[in-house]
């Protein structure tokens, strides 16, 4: 997620780095924002329903096995004023990216600890880090659970 992460804050440096470094407390709500736009569409998450639910105006009955999408959900215009778009100071940002209520990561926490260290640490020390090439060009890894990009080749 670091990788993902810095290379969709270089990807747009003039409006998003740049802006980090002339406002480092955004750093919390970048790495929220970098998180909710993740893009891990991934399978989605299975669930069972336990009673009758309607979803999008259709009832589905007790017992269906419905396949979630976090990403769908972390890019849903009723959830996110524009959703498609990364906005740095988002709050509240009620994302998925770590599930919700019984079914949330355990380790979120540390994730976002990680996160935001990591971040605030290349701000302060390679403020000129930009992107070697097109962000276009970066290769997703495959083969993870979470995603992740090959390489996110730098200079400073």
């Amino acid at each position: 997620m670091i990788g993902k992460m810095v290379a969709m804050l270089l990807a747009d440096r003039e409006h998003r780095w740049e802006r980090l470094l002339a406002d480092p407390s955004l750093a919390p709500s970048a790495v929220e924002e970098a998180l909710r736009l993740d893009a891990n569409p991934g399978f989605g998450m299975p669930r069972y329903i336990s009673e009758e639910t309607v979803v999008g105006g259709t009832t589905l009955p007790r017992g269906t096995t419905v396949v979630c999408s976090m990403a769908a959900g972390n890019r849903d215009p009723d959830a996110f004023d524009g959703a498609g778009e990364m906005d740095l100071a988002r709050r509240p940002n009620p994302h998925l990216a770590f599930g919700v209520g019984p079914h949330s990561c355990v380790g979120q926490q540390l994730a976002r600890v990680e996160l935001q260290t990591v971040l605030e640490v290349l701000l302060r020390r390679l403020p000129t880090l930009e992107l070697v090439g097109d962000a276009a060009d970066l290769r997703a890894r495959q083969g993870l659970i979470v995603g992740g990009i090959d390489r996110v080749p730098v200079r400073w």
